[in-house]
C-alpha cells in the first residue's frame, strides 16, 4: 500500500500584525467604512431603513394626538413611537437639515468643500511635501480636518447643528409623547402586546 506523503514548506518569517491605536485605529476604521459605503453597503442600508418609513398620513394623524393619562404611560408612548417611526423621525432631522443648508450659503459652501476635499484625499495615492517633507496619509487626514473643522467653524456649523438637534429633539418628543401608541398596529417582532398596569 502506497501512502501519500505531502511535503509543505514552513519555513519562513511571520510579521504579525499590529493593533493600531488612537487616531490611527480612527483612520483606519474610517478608511474601512468609506470602503464598505463605495461597496454600496451603505446606500443598501440606508435605503432599507427608509423603506421602512410609515405613510405621512398616519404620521400627522390628528385624531391620534391625546395627552397620556399617566407617566408610566408616556413613556411606554414614546418607546414606543420612536421605534415605529423611527424611519420619519430620521427624515424630519434631514429636512431640518437641509433647511439649514438652503437658508446658509456659506455653510452649504463649506460643506461642498470639505466633501470634495476628502474625496480628493481618499481618491488614490496622493503625496504631499511641505518643504522637502512627506505627510503620511495620518497626517494627510490630520490636515483636512483641521482644515475642514476650521472652515466649518467660520460658518456657523456649531449653531446649526445645535438648532438642529434642538429642534429635531423637540418635534420628536412632542410627536411621540402625544401621538396615542394604542391605535398603532402591532409591530411583526412584538411578543407582547402593550400592557397597561391599573
Amino acid at each position: 500500500m502506497s501512502e501519500n506523503v505531502v511535503n509543505i514548506d514552513l519555513s519562513g518569517e511571520m510579521n504579525a500584525a499590529t493593533e493600531k491605536k488612537g487616531f490611527h485605529k480612527y483612520v483606519n476604521d474610517m478608511e474601512l467604512l468609506m470602503q464598505h459605503i463605495r461597496s454600496g453597503g451603505g446606500q443598501a442600508l440606508l435605503m432599507g431603513f427608509l423603506a421602512s418609513r410609515r405613510p405621512w398620513t398616519q404620521f400627522v394623524a390628528t385624531e391620534n394626538f391625546k395627552v397620556p393619562a399617566s407617566l408610566p404611560r408616556l413613556s411606554r408612548r414614546i418607546y414606543r413611537n420612536v421605534e415605529y417611526f423611527q424611519a420619519n423621525y430620521f427624515m424630519v432631522f434631514l429636512g431640518l437639515f437641509l433647511y439649514c443648508l438652503i437658508t446658509s450659503p456659506f455653510l452649504l459652501i463649506a460643506m461642498v468643500a470639505s466633501f470634495f476635499g476628502y474625496r480628493k484625499l481618499t481618491a488614490g495615492p496622493n503625496t504631499w511635501k511641505i518643504g522637502s517633507y512627506e505627510l503620511t496619509k495620518t497626517q494627510q487626514y490630520a490636515v483636512a480636518a483641521a482644515g475642514s473643522m476650521a472652515v466649518c467653524w467660520f460658518a456657523g456649523v456649531g449653531a446649526v447643528v445645535f438648532w438642529v438637534l434642538g429642534a429635531t429633539v423637540t418635534i420628536v418628543a412632542l410627536h411621540a409623547g402625544l401621538f396615542d401608541a394604542e391605535s398603532l398596529p402591532p409591530l411583526e417582532e412584538e411578543q407582547f402586546p402593550m400592557i397597561e398596569q391599573v
